[in-house]
């Protein structure tokens, strides 16, 4: 499985039963950047790294983030699909209904493995084999797509696991509440709604609110709102042929100049140009600006 780049982020592998074991190396320089999802369906596999030995049975869904082991090794005998993700750039496949998990699943730095039923890590197989398929034939069309459906397929469904336990975390400490106010301004952030409104649903002052993310984040909670709103400006301009009038109205702006101001005082590029610049952007292959929180908790 060759290790992903900035251009093609994604890799993936499907590993079948062998009489020996495999391994791969993860420490390079081409393959650190990157997170590791493995759906063992059946015999084993370890990770190695810092002299230590963690060892998965099947079936079970695994994930590495980037830099926490040196090797990956699968068992004998043993049936996994490898999906590779690098670090600073697959979540451009992932569409605006998976931001919630890519925003969970960014902060992990420890590995994670959890047992499940065969059905589930069989399932994350086909997608897996799914996205293999994909890389290895990308000619035939709406190559991008389905990848961006099969992955989100895969995390989602590993997020749910992780969510699941984390659920489990004592209400209302500042990891609790930043967590959930993440949560809520994914899904409402289109609403406009003020810090206030944020802090009640959430059941805590807005001073609280605002000395969490401001120790946690070193951002207040309304510039952590203004910039989801703005990249989902952004994300729409570039992706869209929505007008700028349209995209506006979506995001919960009555006044169209008032958003041109907004996206113009964040970006300094009001939001056509933005889109012109992007799409001159794409065409010399350069990358675009990064707009998004992904260094939420």
């Amino acid at each position: 499985m060759p290790a992903p780049d900035a251009a093609h982020p994604v890799g993936a592998e499907v590993v079948g039963s062998h009489f020996v074991a495999r391994q791969w190396a993860l420490n390079s320089l081409a393959v650190r950047p990157c997170i590791h999802l493995i759906s063992l369906t059946s015999g084993a596999a370890a990770a190695h790294g810092d002299g230590e030995v963690t060892a998965w049975s099947g079936p079970s869904l695994v994930w590495l983030p980037a830099g926490s082991a040196d090797q990956l090794e699968i068992a004998a005998g043993a049936r996994a699909h490898l999906l590779r993700l690098r670090a600073d750039s697959w979540h451009r496949y992932l569409p605006p209904s998976a931001e919630a998990a890519y925003l969970d699943l960014a902060g992990v730095t420890g590995m994670l493995a959890f047992p499940v039923e065969a059905d589930l890590a069989a399932a994350l197989a086909r997608s897996i084999a799914s996205i293999a398929a994909e890389l290895a034939a990308p000619a035939r069309g709406a190559s991008a797509s389905i990848l961006s459906a099969e992955l989100s397929l895969c995390v989602l469904r590993f997020w749910r696991l992780f969510a699941e336990t984390a659920d489990g975390a004592a209400p209302g400490n500042s990891a609790d509440i930043l967590g959930r106010f993440r949560r809520l301004v994914e899904e409402r952030y289109q609403q406009q709604l003020r810090v206030a409104d944020y802090a009640q649903l959430l059941g805590v002052t807005s001073d609280r609110l605002h000395s969490l993310c401001s120790r946690a984040l070193q951002r207040s909670p309304s510039a952590l709102i203004q910039q989801r709103i703005l990249q989902e400006a952004a994300r729409r301009l570039e992706s869209s042929s929505a007008t700028v009038k349209q995209i506006a109205f979506a995001l919960g702006f009555k006044d169209t100049a008032y958003f041109s101001r907004f996206f113009t005082k964040h970006t300094g590029e009001a939001p056509g140009a933005w889109r012109r610049n992007m799409a001159a952007r794409a065409r010399s292959g350069r990358l675009r600006p990064s707009l998004d929180f992904a260094d939420w908790p």
